[in-house]
Parts: C-alpha cells; structure tokens; sequence
C-alpha cells in the first residue's frame, strides 16, 4: 500500500471513528441499552411483546442471520461496549427516536462504517491471521449459543464439584447449583423486558429467596461503575491510535446485568444470552484467584469428562487415563487419555483446561499476555512427543501404539487458529521441553491436532468411530490447516448431518435441575 493510501484509509478511520464516539457520547445509556435489549429480543427465537419498547417493521422481525435486517449479536455488543466508555455530553437524541428500529440501525451503521475504515488500516497480508483470531474471539460464542444441557453439563461437571464447588460456597456464601439456578432465572426473566425490578424466585420452589440477591452480587454492576470498569479494560489492550473496535475486551461477559441507582435499581440486560456465558464458562473466573489445587481437581475431572463422551458416544473404543510405566530407575507417565480401537492405540489426548485471559484474547502480543497459558500448550506438545518416542523405542509396551496414531490438545474452551499464529512459538517451547529426550526423531514430534472439549463433540456427535477416525487424518491435510475439527469433518456445511443425542443428563451434575427446568415454563 502506497503511503498516500495509507494516510487516506488513515484519514478516513479518524473519521469515521469521531462521528461514531460523537454519536455515542450524546447518546443516553439507559435508552440506548433498552433500545438494543429490544432489538436482541425482537431478533431471538421466541420475542416476547415488544409494543412499549420498539416499533419496528415486518422484515426487521422475520430477519435471520445473513440478511440485511438482522443485527448481528457481536456487533451490539462491541457497540455497547463503546457506548459504556465513551465520555458523555448533553444528549442529542430525541426520547421517541430511541423506540424505533430505524435508530438502531443508523447506530449500528456508524458502527460498521467506522470498523470497516479501522480495517482498511490495521489489516494486512501479514497479519490477517492473527485479526481473524480475534474475530474469532467475539464472535465464535454468539453463533454457538449459551443455553443447552450440553454446555451445561460440561462446564458443572467440571468447575461444579469437590473443592471448587466448596471454594465458591465458602467465597459467595451461594452453592453452585444455587447459582446456577439464580442466573437462569435472571436470564429468563430478562429477556421478557428492559429496565424491570429485580425478579424473586417462587416460595413453592423451595430455595433459598436470598440466591438472586447473592448472584446478583457477582454478574451484575451498576452503570457508572460499569462505564469505569469497561473503560478500563478497553484502555488496557490498546492506546487511542491502535484500539481495534472489531473486538473490544468485555465486561459484558462478565458483568452482563446492569443495574440504575437512578432508577429506583432496575436492571436491564441488553443481552441476556451473556449471564448464561457468565454461568458456564464464566465459573473459570470464580476461581481464579484460589489455589493451584482448585485447577489441578478441575483439570482431572476434565480428563475425566473427556474419557465418559468418548467412550459414550463410541462404544468400540475404549480409553484408559494416565497411567505410569517404564523401570525402577526410570519411571514415566502416559498422555491423559489413551484411545483404544480393537487392541491398538490409534488416538493420544493431553488435556488443558487452561483458559485464555481476556486481554490475551485481543492482544497484539498474545503469547506475550499470557506466556504461562501458551506454555502449558507447548507442555501437553512435549508430553505427546515423549510418549510416541517411548513408544517406538519400546519403552512404553503395555499396548500397542500405532506409528501414525494421532496427538490431540484437547482444551476445555477453544484458543482458535493456535496452527496459524502461534505454533512456531509453541513448537519451539516444545521442543526445548523435549531435548534431554533421547533418540526422539522427526516422526515423534509429529502435528498435533488442537481441539476444544466442544468442538470435538461437535464431530462424536455426527460422526461413527471410523468417521472419526477419517476426521482426525484429513485434519493434518494442508488444506485443512487451522481449521476447526467439526468444520474438516462437515466442511461449509455442505451437508445435512444427523446428530446424536446428548448422553448425560444434566441434573447429575445439577440437583437443581428440576427447578431450573420448571423456570423454562416461566415461573
């Protein structure tokens, strides 16, 4: 690009830029989140009645996503996050603009004229891969939804039980299944309208009233600490001159109610599908700041977890867990899961319930956010290596591992794109973890296959043992290079796939399930 055309694009992104945030900054919060809780809501599966919030017309209501009326979820949600850090002025929006779509999308327009004059100037051939990482960030969740006994199931199996479920009690003074039950109460009432009372849960459920209340404490703000929170986290991943608003950090994801002490505290949701994000994947946070055992417990019933889908879904193979071998001199450990067709070992699983930071997430310099996170990817890559070395060499005989058996990161939430953008970092770390390792050869230190939890149900779900299999081999194929295993398996989509029913049920993990499921009804 000519230096001409580049301080044209430049030009133009400031721009575009100023008209936005001088639109937002004139905008008044409250109407605005009301406005775009609307337009979500008008947007979903089910609407509920949205006369006394947003006239709208016929097309807006049948859009479905691809089509010009359909606003697209991440898109308000970057909107909103700019509206919550921008510093306001007097107000030039008149009240009765704010009921009507027609605004939503002027909002929503400036909003894209401005991404797409920043794309203009911060992507290049260079780093596409990288921009699409963080594309892959904001948007990946919203097409997958939050709501579902899969999700559900995964994230309480994991995070719910044992000492983390102790460490959160003893933290919030709220069992997790109490949480749970809490936040699908908020996320179903919120969706039916914008700026209403805290909702209570019915005596005859038997629960403890006080759960919304302490739940309330953990995913909701009130909106002036809000805007100070989202202005921080924004001002922490870029400067002024560099600020992607493609994907902003969010702390609607984990603050996803928004309280009004102006307003008698009222909350709104703008988008109510982020508390059951906040419920799920957001119990991660809840943890954080406790001890290392606390992740070491959940990443063993991970590996747990990984060996029941497998072997439920497929029952011709069989998985065995980490398991030590080796002399007395030299003792040696397995990979996490073993997958066993017949009596070969054909699939080799390491397991990271690591979870990428916020700010890694958007970062310029990912593996520089987050070094510990990508180390212990680059550390389950070693593991895998070692373990097909010792295998060859016969160190490891109590099975039989084939030479083209396949290694797998499998990771509780999806890092994206890891083949592009940061295997040569992780390959190296890798391999400096592997040179006191002796005789291992080019042929162990093989591709690995980088796959969520998610993902990689994703294709047991749609797919028989031998289809697997087949997934897993064109996943090494140079057309196939960072693409997500549920995507080489169907790529575009190209066909209808039938998909197996989910093998577990939720209140096994859950004992408030019959009560969460009873708020479905709408009590």
């Amino acid at each position: 690009m000519s230096s001409a055309k580049r301080d044209l694009y430049q030009r133009k992104r400031v721009k575009k830029r100023k008209e936005l945030l001088g639109v937002l900054a004139k905008a008044s919060d409250a109407q605005i989140l009301q406005l775009f809780w609307a337009v979500n809501a008008l947007q979903s599966e089910e609407p509920p009645n949205l006369d006394r919030f947003l006239k709208y017309p016929k097309e807006a209501a049948e859009a479905e996503i691809g089509n010009d009326w359909f606003v697209l979820k991440w898109e308000i949600e970057n909107l909103l996050l700019l509206l919550l850090s921008t510093p306001k002025v007097a107000e030039g929006v008149t009240p009765a603009r704010y009921f009507e779509f027609n605004t939503a999308s002027i909002f929503i327009n400036l909003y894209k004229k401005a991404e797409q004059a920043e794309s203009r100037v911060l992507l290049d051939n260079k780093n596409i891969l990288t921009e699409m990482q963080r594309y892959a960030h904001k948007q990946f969740l919203w097409q997958r939804g939050f709501f579902h006994a899969e999700r559900m199931y995964r994230y309480y199996y994991v995070y719910g039980q044992g000492a983390c479920a102790d460490y959160f009690k003893g933290k919030y003074g709220l069992s997790i299944d109490e949480f749970a039950l809490a936040c699908i109460g908020l996320y179903f009432k919120t969706q039916m309208e914008a700026w209403g009372k805290v909702p209570k849960l019915d005596p005859k459920m038997g629960v403890r009233p006080e759960i919304i209340e302490l739940a309330m404490t953990l995913i909701s703000k009130d909106l002036p600490a809000l805007r100070a929170d989202t202005a921080k986290r924004i001002a922490e991943v870029a400067n002024v001159s560099s600020s992607k608003i493609a994907y902003l950090p969010s702390s609607l994801r984990q603050y996803p109610i928004i309280t009004s002490p102006d307003n008698g505290g009222r909350i709104v949701v703008p988008l109510p599908q982020l508390i059951m994000l906040r419920a799920t994947s957001g119990l991660y946070y809840d943890l954080a700041d406790g001890p290392q055992t606390l992740f070491e417990e959940a990443n063993g019933r991970f590996e747990a977890y990984g060996k029941m889908l497998i072997e439920a879904r497929y029952p011709r193979f069989s998985v065995s867990r980490e398991q030590e071998f080796g002399t007395k001199k030299a003792r040696y450990k397995t990979p996490d899961l073993l997958l066993k067709d017949g009596d070969e070992i054909k699939v080799v699983f390491e397991c990271k319930a690591t979870k990428i930071t916020f700010i890694a997430q958007y970062a310029d310099d990912q593996y520089g956010e987050a070094p510990k996170a990508f180390d212990q990817i680059a550390k389950g890559m070693a593991q895998l290596w070692k373990f097909f070395s010792r295998a060859r060499r016969g160190l490891y005989a109590a099975e039989k591992v084939t030479p083209d058996a396949h290694g797998v990161i499998l990771t509780m939430d999806s890092w994206f794109q890891l083949e592009g953008n940061q295997l040569p970092f992780l390959r190296k770390k890798a391999s400096e973890l592997v040179a006191d390792e002796p005789d291992i050869r080019p042929e162990d230190m093989r591709d690995v296959i980088f796959c969520s939890i998610e993902d990689l149900d994703d294709v047991l779900a749609v797919s028989n043992e031998d289809e697997f299999l087949d997934t897993l081999e064109k996943a090494h194929l140079p057309e196939f290079q960072g693409w997500q295993l549920s995507s080489v398996r169907n790529p575009d989509w190209e066909k209808p796939l039938d998909r197996k029913p989910y093998p577990f049920k939720v209140d096994e993990v859950l004992p408030l399930w019959e009560e969460i499921a009873a708020l479905n009804g709408g009590e």
